[in-house]
């Protein structure tokens, strides 16, 4: 059965592109293991090098095999998000519904193969990009709430900003060092065969207790509990030993930050709390969201005239230009066309 799949004649800058381009399912398995699967991977290199190491091993046994060993990572990629689609579902019942109608959908893009495959794993990685974390949702409301005095505060979902003001100690988790609350990071110190550093994170705790607001106008307390703790700065008491680095921030007395969540009412007190129906609950120094106010808006530009220069290099990498008679004409290829498949693999696309 697998003669089927054998090409007689592979020349060899083709096998050689198919090794480099193998590498890039590295970051397919990647994201699928850590979006559907929860993985979380100390180093992410081996992903992106067994799949070229088995495209040179089957250079070394049979070159025929090549494509093959290349192209056999899609089907292993759409085994991985089926499955991992299930135990999410099974999971999160919310997602049930999404699970099912990717199933319904499947049966017509796999008919636009390989363009449907190509699909899947272009929504899997936009899909990983574009989801908002609540560090990004929180600067993202910020932009958009006003700010509320304290003295005249609706209930809801509210951005209030002032000074905070301690009720009742918690210990830092090193050098026990009283604070309203802490966020307490460890990481792996990681180090390639030039000498660059990388971190990553192994364990993460926040701690967080009640605490108070004044702005001015008032004071409100807070609800330490599923509070995030955004953009603290960090404490002098984090350290590195051997492989490990530990960080400490601190989220201390008569610090100026800015904080949204729910305003409630029980009981004639009133105090803030996380809203569930937006799922956000954060606090950050005022000092990080005018920062991230100023640059933001260079961020933005920066995307749009990178996506501007990615949408210009693929249509010329996919477009053969001509000029006949002072006219400039263009004509686009097919993807099978650009890689030449057509006359590489031995089985009709």
């Amino acid at each position: 059965m697998l003669e089927t799949f054998r090409v007689d004649n592979m020349d060899t800058v083709f096998m050689v592109f198919l090794t480099i381009f193998s590498s890039i399912f590295g970051l397919f398995y990647y994201l699928v293991l850590k979006s559907l699967y929860g993985v979380k991977f100390p180093v992410i290199w081996p992903l992106f090098i067994i799949p070229p190491f088995i495209v040179v091993i089957t250079v070394i046994l049979d070159p025929g095999y090549v494509p093959f060993a290349c192209l056999v990572n899609f089907p292993i990629l759409l085994a991985l998000m089926l499955i991992g689609g299930v135990v999410k579902a099974i999971r999160n019942k919310n997602s049930i519904w999404g699970f099912i109608a990717f199933i319904v959908a499947m049966p017509l893009i796999m008919i636009t193969w390989p363009y449907g495959i190509i699909l899947i794993t272009a929504f899997v990685i936009l899909r990983e990009i574009l989801t908002p974390s609540s560090k990004n949702t929180f600067y993202e409301l910020q932009g958009v709430l006003p700010t509320s005095k304290i003295r005249s505060l609706a209930m809801g979902l509210v951005e209030v900003s002032g000074k905070t003001i301690l009720i009742e100690p918690v210990l830092s988790a090193i050098k026990k060092v009283p604070c309203i609350g802490y966020l307490y990071k460890v990481d792996a110190i990681n180090r390639d065969k030039n000498g660059k550093i990388s971190y990553s994170n192994i364990s993460k705790e926040t701690v967080c207790n009640s605490f108070q607001i004044n702005d001015g106008s008032g004071v409100i307390t807070v609800s330490g509990d599923d509070l995030e703790l955004i953009d603290l700065p960090e404490s002098k008491y984090s350290y590195s030993a051997g492989d490990r680095r530990f960080q400490l921030f601190l989220l201390e007395e008569n610090t100026k930050v800015l904080l949204i969540g729910k305003a409630t009412n029980r009981n004639q007190e009133v105090f803030i709390e996380k809203d569930p129906s937006k799922d956000v609950f954060g606090v950050a120094t005022y000092e990080h969201v005018e920062q991230w106010n100023l640059l933001r808006p260079l961020q933005q530009s920066f995307v749009k005239y990178l996506l501007i220069l990615i949408a210009c290099i693929s249509v010329i990498l996919t477009c053969e230009i001509t000029v006949h008679e002072n006219e400039l004409l263009f004509s686009f290829k097919s993807l099978l066309e650009v890689f030449n498949l057509k006359e590489s693999l031995p089985f009709q696309l």
